[in-house]
């Protein structure tokens, strides 16, 4: 079995960082990213900020779909997937982390981006080149079961320098089984 995975580049400025480090954050929706210390939370705000511009709003972090944190710690998030998945579906996924451990570890990806009427729910995984940060087997394996068993659209997003690399989509990711 194969789970293909699209894989985007977003670039950012040296402004944009610096002003991020600073603390300059005003324009970041997300309040979890927008108090992580230095420059923590920058990749996940680049990438929520370009869904921003297409319609969508986006969490970092307070969200739980695999049920590794007890029922209404993230009320906000807990409701867009009562609204998108039921309350049936939602409760059911709720499972599968304990169904899959200790046989393998699955990480849920660094962004939920929905659509504000909940009409869509996709999940995205950032990672920044100036930190070195990489894609974990564990990340992707998250990817693939939201992909699989939640029939949501998943993404890699790999947020570069701009003069490093051109933005746009570039060859997906692909996970065999």
């Amino acid at each position: 079995m194969k789970v293909i995975i699209p894989t985007r580049i977003l670039t950012f400025n040296r402004n944009e960082l610096n002003r991020w480090v600073e603390g300059n954050r005003e324009d970041c929706i997300d309040s979890y990213c927008k108090g992580l210390p230095g420059s923590k939370g920058f990749g996940e705000y680049i990438a929520g900020s370009y869904f921003e511009t297409l319609g969508y709003e986006w969490i970092h972090h307070d969200y739980n779909l695999f049920g590794g944190n007890r029922l209404g710690k993230y009320p906000k998030a807990e409701s867009i997937f009562r609204n998108h998945f039921g309350d049936v579906r939602f409760e059911k996924g709720r499972g599968y982390s304990v169904s899959f451990y200790p046989f393998t570890k699955i990480e849920e990806p660094d962004l939920m981006v929905y659509k504000p009427d909940c009409s869509e729910i996709l999940f995205v995984e950032c990672k920044r080149q100036d930190t070195g940060d990489k894609l974990r087997e564990e990340q992707v394996k998250g990817l693939a079961l939201l992909k699989l068993l939640f029939e949501c659209d998943v993404q890699v997003i790999e947020i570069i320098e701009e003069g490093k690399a051109e933005a746009g989509v570039v060859a997906p990711l692909i996970w065999e089984f």
